[in-house]
């Protein structure tokens, strides 16, 4: 670890520390919204963007059926207010707990739920409360890493606590190959008037001052040789919905309920998957948006897979909200293209790992 980084992460620290604690002052920490900002607009996202983004995130959660969830990064605690009272044991890890005074001093919170201020690089079996969990978070804090160096150590120290069956969830990742894309929305909010001398100039502007991470969604698991799901954020049009994805990494080799290999999406829309699978694309199920659509449903409803457009980068095609209502496994059946940054694959059951199921032996 280096001083650069840790000064970095230390930086962040004392941002939110004021953020958090301001929102104490004013009586609007509870709400879980403080320091949420539309990264397009620069404003605050409106609170109905941000209950429909916890209520999809949690709801996802849920789906991968939780015991023992260790949070790193809980910020206000907005998921653990939602799913502490549904799992055994719920830790919840940052750099700062101002965000979350009004849960420390509760003492109505559920029985599971603990805290812990700790920077994520700082985590280890020894300061673990209680057996190893089956879900660890990252939600909506790996964009605050210093660099791909800083969240590969934070990565294979987080895989280490993973209890054998568990899954790493990587939420609200900024996808880098969309990044080019987010960088021109917001310089043409800032001057739609703008050339295009000018507006080349904005969008490099915009890029070195950016303190941002973003990232390709499937590097963490190439460098660290883990099994990878990359799914699409199906919600409401905003820049949740657009320039972020949700990443679950599973080591290898690591049994889930039942045992045995699991489904990737590579095995089923790969181009070598010649089986009942096999991938049919959007643009060949019909000449227009309805039969389009009409024929992916038929596909969906008989276990195959389609190759579909994102229609919130593209002049056509659904929008992963639309598309989750498409397939039978809902959000769980609509991941990112590897192939391609602007489409999606879906598919008609999840694909993703799972952790334990409720009331199977630990």
């Amino acid at each position: 670890m280096t001083s650069a980084q840790v000064d970095r992460v230390d930086a962040w620290s004392a941002v939110y520390e004021e953020v958090y604690t301001d929102g104490h002052a004013r009586g609007t920490a509870a709400d879980g919204l403080e320091g949420w900002v539309d990264a397009l607009s620069g404003r605050p996202l409106p609170a109905e963007i941000m209950w429909e983004w916890r209520d999809a995130t949690v709801d996802r959660l849920r789906g991968l059926r939780p015991v023992r969830v260790l949070d790193v990064g809980t910020g206000t605690g907005m998921i653990a207010r939602a799913l502490a009272s549904e799992v055994r044991s719920y830790h919840a890890v940052d750099l700062t707990l101002a965000g979350v005074r009004d849960l420390l001093d509760d003492p109505g919170r559920p029985s599971g739920l603990t805290f812990d201020r700790r920077a994520a690089h700082e985590l280890s079996p020894q300061v673990l409360p209680g057996d190893r969990p089956d879900l660890i978070l990252l939600n909506s804090v790996v964009h605050y890493f210093p660099d791909m160096d800083y969240l590969e150590v934070v990565l294979t120290g987080l895989l280490d606590l993973l209890a054998p069956g568990g899954v790493l969830f990587l939420g609200d990742l900024r996808d880098a190959r969309r990044d080019a894309r987010r960088l021109r929305e917001r310089a043409l909010r800032s001057e739609p008037w703008a050339g295009p001398g000018r507006l080349d100039a904005l969008v490099a502007d915009l890029a070195r001052r950016d303190r941002e991470l973003a990232l390709d969604p499937w590097e963490p698991g190439r460098s660290l040789g883990v099994e990878t799901t990359v799914l699409a954020r199906c919600l409401q049009d905003s820049d949740l919905a657009r320039y972020r994805v949700d990443v679950l990494l599973r080591p290898e080799g690591s049994a889930g309920p039942g045992g045995g290999a699991r489904a990737t999406v590579g095995g089923v829309a790969g181009g070598t998957d010649a089986g009942p699978r096999a991938t049919h694309r959007w643009e060949d199920l019909g000449d227009d948006e309805r039969r389009r659509e009409t024929g992916a449903r038929a596909v969906l409803k008989a276990g195959g897979v389609v190759d579909v457009p994102d229609g919130l980068v593209c002049p056509f095609g659904p929008s992963a909200l639309e598309a989750s209502e498409w397939t039978p496994a809902g959000g769980a059946g609509v991941h990112m293209s590897r192939e391609s940054p602007d489409r999606l694959i879906l598919t008609s059951r999840p694909l993703a790992p799972t952790g334990h199921r409720r009331g199977e032996p630990q």
